[in-house]
């Protein structure tokens, strides 16, 4: 297992981080140890086996610290903002230096250095396996490295595309840059890499703090060539959390709400007082309910996900979970998964494994529904079909594939995001299980629920005694209705 300890010296990182751990998913692979300062005022943290926090008071804690991290053998450090790392270096009197890697762009902040530039950089480039780029109007104080280029501006260093190693200690050029993008970034020092979570004063950019600290176990520690790793760009964070709310648009949310609750009503006779939306995205649905005055839970496995559900004004009580682990909580009276959720099980076992989960969590009388897109939807809707959609601040392409020998329904989303003069591009992959009505009553029937109905939105009759095929071949969309008996 792997340790690393998040280092916070700053108040305002302590009151963010709290906020940015409350869904992060540690896992089993990792153990994290927190080290902040001044205990008081202590922020609500998260409770997990590998989640170890640890205050130090005093006005100078980094020597407290260090001394910990000595005895502990740890090495492994990650800073959660600038202002820590600032901290911790100038109390050991290090210089260092900071990198931010972006898409076809790799900055260098020499902002910590006071002298020996030519030769950090030297440094830093050999380890990083690049040469370096210096605006000509910093070549008095930067020197001239070997091997390094020099540009009259950013534009013309852009222009470029030479893919070298921009450095530099003009701080409005770094803000104005990095302000504009995500950014992977770490701190150098002493051949070693740290990286940085790079929280700010202000409105916390969660999302990409999320990828961030989702990197930090591998990237933190690294020698040299240093930065080997940052080539796992920020396409792998979840962006699509961005953009779900302007995905799903079309989405008459009240509606299906509506249909949820008369259907229990149907199976359950009274209406519900306590409700878990799993897969729950970025709560819509749940947040309606909340609104309506239910007792509403919800959860998601994607962190992103849940920090967008986090700032709405109706928000359910969040918390991260995934579909194939047991529900940490129980006595629902009603438990619902919507929105091709239950396709993205692509294994009998773990469908198998959501149905028990759901049946421990549920009251006795107490309902689980949940819904799939059918056969008839993929081949009518997600065959080989390509959709475009402008979003706030960029254009989002959507490509769909079915595989009729699999079962499996393949989506790509790409994001194209304008940023300075370039458009950046995001990527992810969804795969869907394409599930067929007989092999989910046959995993119904084994389970502890008692499968009541299948419904489709668009008509009142229970559809349970239809011939399967015939409905996935008719319906868009198929509801399952389980009761939990008394």
């Amino acid at each position: 297992m792997e340790h690393l300890a998040i280092i916070s010296l700053a108040r305002f990182e302590r009151e963010q981080l709290a906020e940015l751990l409350k869904f992060f998913p540690f896992g089993e692979q990792t153990r994290w140890f927190y080290l902040y300062s001044d205990s008081s005022n202590e922020e609500e943290l998260p409770r997990h086996p590998n989640f170890i926090p640890k205050a130090f008071a005093g006005s100078d804690p980094v020597p407290q610290m260090l001394s910990w991290l000595e005895q502990e053998g740890l090495t492994s450090l990650c800073f959660a903002g600038r202002t820590s790392a600032r901290i911790w270096f100038h109390a050991q009197r290090k210089p260092f230096i900071t990198l931010y890697h972006g898409e076809n762009l790799l900055l260098a902040d020499l902002g910590a250095l006071e002298s020996d530039f030519t030769q950090q950089i030297e440094k830093l480039c050999d380890g990083l396996g690049l040469h370096a780029a210096i605006l000509r109007s910093e070549a008095p104080t930067l020197g001239k490295p070997s091997n390094s280029v020099s540009y009259d501006d950013f534009a013309a260093f852009r222009n470029a595309r030479c893919g070298g190693l921009l450095c530099t200690q003009n701080s409005d050029l770094i803000s104005s840059i990095c302000d504009s993008t995500p950014f992977s970034v770490m701190n150098v020092a002493d051949g070693m890499s740290f990286p940085n979570l790079d929280l700010r004063e202000g409105a916390p950019d969660f999302l990409t703090a999320l990828g961030r600290l989702s990197q930090a176990p591998e990237l933190a520690g690294e020698t040299a060539p240093l930065g080997r790793n940052l080539n796992a760009l920020l396409n792998s964070y979840s962006f699509f959390a961005l953009y779900y709310d302007n995905y799903m648009y079309h989405v008459n949310y009240e509606h299906w709400v509506d249909l949820i609750l008369s259907w229990h009503r149907r199976i359950g006779g009274e209406a519900p007082k306590r409700i878990l939306e799993l897969a729950c995205g970025t709560a819509n649905a749940a947040s309606i309910l909340v609104f309506r005055g239910y007792e509403t839970h919800a959860c998601d496995s994607s962190p992103f996900m849940l920090h967008v559900a986090d700032t709405k004004t109706f928000k359910p009580k969040l918390f991260y979970h995934s579909l194939t682990e047991p529900i940490p909580q129980a006595g629902f009276d009603l438990i619902f998964c919507l929105f091709d959720s239950f396709n993205y099980l692509t294994k009998k076992a773990d469908a198998a494994k959501l149905l028990k989960n759901a049946s421990q969590a549920l009251k006795p009388g107490g309902t689980f529904i949940f819904d799939i897109s059918t056969l008839r939807n993929s081949l009518d809707n997600f065959s080989d079909n390509t959709s475009f959609t402008r979003v706030r601040d960029g254009y989002m392409l959507q490509i769909s594939t079915y595989e009729p020998l699999t079962y499996r329904q393949l989506t790509h989303f790409y994001l194209f995001r304008k940023k300075l003069n370039v458009y950046e591009r995001f990527e992810e992959r969804h795969v869907q299980r394409v599930w067929m009505t007989s092999e989910l009553i046959q995993l119904c029937a084994a389970s502890d629920l008692e499968l009541k109905a299948i419904f489709a939105p668009e008509t009142r009759p229970n559809l349970l005694n239809r011939d399967g095929s015939d409905i996935d071949n008719r319906y868009f969309r198929l509801f399952f209705l389980l009761h939990k008996p008394v």
